[in-house]
């Protein structure tokens, strides 16, 4: 079974509650964790040296210099990165991220003009954590804060190549994973409290996608995470993800990524 870790668990430590970490790789000790695996948590990844592959949910993304990687809670990934490596890692309790407000939509951001300026943000932020008064706490919510709405907008300026950065999409895909009886564009605007035609068109705007895609993409892709790391059989995933007929799930797995359920685990699992 796919395990699910938090941050205490990736920084073995005693402490039960950790709302926050702030680190650099080297000062970092390797985790004795199962991989691929999930997280209850948000983090980010700045990669200042090194190469390699990062996989998150099938999707394979090149590290590189200056690239900074974002994961979001319970998405399934993957490092492949070499012993050279540098950069620095943030991780952010959910809690304490919905106290802060932020998000993250897309995989990853290039740094190319803002290089100094970011290091010397994060060196603060080093800084600060290694302090533990009232003012060192509200630095590092503010630090944090602005770092990623830094990002966002290096992101957004970057182009149609990352995906929009709003909260809709976030509450969006929560929604769904959530609830997996649900299949209606018109029930997930309802529990939005925004009018169909105003949620689709929010929705293509920001994904390129209608919102009736963009359900079954987040429906396949949970499958295929349960497909790999769970113990449930073809049938039970149709069901855990809201299909009652497991032959029409079948076509639709398919029709989305070319390939059966069943051909699918066949292939995913050789390369594990």
């Amino acid at each position: 079974m796919l395990k699910e870790y938090t941050i205490p668990h990736i920084l073995q430590s005693p402490q039960e509650n950790i709302p926050y970490y702030i680190g650099t790789f080297e000062g970092t000790d390797d985790p004795d964790i199962e991989w691929p695996h999930r997280h209850a948590f948000y983090s980010l990844v700045w990669f200042t040296e090194g190469t390699g592959f990062y996989v998150v949910d099938f999707q394979e993304y090149e590290i590189r210099k200056d690239r900074i990687f974002f994961v979001s809670p319970k998405q399934v990934h993957n490092w492949d990165y070499s012993e050279n490596s540098r950069g620095y890692v943030l991780m952010i309790d959910l809690a304490f991220a919905r106290q802060l407000q932020l998000e993250s939509h897309y995989p990853y951001v290039d740094i190319t003009t803002q290089n100094d300026f970011l290091q010397e943000l994060f060196t603060n932020l080093l800084l600060e954590s290694n302090k533990s008064d009232a003012l060192s706490s509200k630095a590092i919510q503010s630090g944090i804060s602005y770092l990623y709405a830094v990002l966002a907008r290096i992101a957004n300026d970057n182009g149609p190549h990352y995906p929009a950065a709003n909260q809709t999409i976030d509450t969006f895909k929560k929604l769904v994973y959530e609830n997996h009886t649900l299949h209606k564009v018109e029930d997930y605007a309802r529990k939005m409290n925004l009018p169909e035609d105003t949620f689709n068109t929010l929705i293509k705007t920001s994904t390129g996608i209608s919102a009736k895609q963009y359900i079954l993409d987040l429906k396949i892709t949970e499958a295929k995470r349960q497909l790999i790391y769970s113990q449930f059989n073809i049938n039970e995933i149709a069901f855990n993800i809201g299909f009652e007929d497991p032959s029409y799930f079948t076509r639709l797995f398919k029709k989305k990524t070319n390939l059966s359920p069943s051909a699918f685990l066949r292939k995913y699992r050789k390369q594990l």
